[in-house]
């Protein structure tokens, strides 16, 4: 997985051919230029993150469930080191966090340290539906018996 949230259109084309990616996006200009030559791409349309969810899930296999010891820093990307240790983390976060949780993620290329504060229910809570909508989905497309195309429409 990469993320960028400025980049321009021709070096993220660039990545996704060389590095063999499937391109997310929800610039129609993009999508046509990407397909052009021939990239792996995916229209978004749907602005329900669990639907978009749900339906990579069920087209790219991916899973809906968190693993503490494979995930990703959403700054860098770079694979997150798991700890429970309060040395590992002392000089990084306050002592409040410090002494409220004992679960911390901290990436070895930018620094930053994670922990599942306020926002994990929130994250839970999107995973819980995205799993919900991706039933629904997949019981459509056994009855539709097509395959899933390459846009993520409304309310699909």
């Amino acid at each position: 997985t990469l993320y960028f949230r400025d980049i321009e259109d021709w070096r993220l084309l660039r990545i996704a051919e060389e590095e063999d990616r499937i391109l997310l996006t929800r610039d129609l200009g993009l999508f046509r230029r990407a397909r052009k030559r021939s990239i792996r791409t995916l229209f978004i349309e749907e602005p329900a993150i669990e639907k978009v969810l749900a339906y990579l899930s069920i087209k790219y296999g991916i899973r809906l469930d968190f693993n503490k010891e494979d995930t990703r820093c959403p700054e860098c990307n770079a694979k997150l080191r798991y700890t429970t240790s309060l040395i590992d983390v002392a000089d990084k976060v306050s002592s409040y966090i410090a002494s409220k949780y004992r679960e911390f993620w901290i990436c070895p290329s930018c620094g930053k340290v994670y922990w599942q504060g306020r926002h994990w229910k929130t994250i839970e809570k999107i995973i819980e539906v995205a799993k919900y909508e991706r039933g629904k989905l997949q019981a459509r497309l056994r009855l539709r018996e097509k395959p899933l195309s390459t846009t993520v429409k409304k309310s699909e």
